[in-house]
């Protein structure tokens, strides 16, 4: 998938939907939604996909620079990086980061 071979340059591990690895640092990511745009003449001319990039480290890991880098990466393929929430998950002791962001592809008729 397109949006996995853009987060791998990070060097953690990369997954859609869910990681089954023993790694403490990885990313997944998944669908949000997706939306029609742009009508003329009743049709959509443009297709939107939302999707959501999850960073997880320990809380000593090196989120920051993961994000930093994940946020790039995201911008460089041509995404629009829309919100950066970080997160501290008391049960676990991990930092997880959520990005969200979206890509747009015109429709051909």
């Amino acid at each position: 998938m397109e949006l996995e071979k853009v987060l791998e340059g990070i060097g953690i591990p990369v997954k859609y939907y869910e990681y089954a690895g023993v790694k403490p640092e990885y990313i997944v990511y998944n669908e949000e939604a997706e939306q029609l745009a742009d009508y003329g003449d009743n049709d959509p001319e443009c297709h939107i996909t939302w999707w959501q990039v999850h960073i997880f480290t320990p809380k000593t890991g090196k989120f920051r620079e993961y994000k930093k880098a994940a946020e790039t990466a995201l911008r460089k393929a041509g995404f629009t990086v829309t919100d950066i929430r970080t997160l501290y998950e008391t049960e676990t002791k991990t930092i997880h980061v959520v990005l969200s962001c979206h890509e747009e592809e015109e429709r051909e008729e």
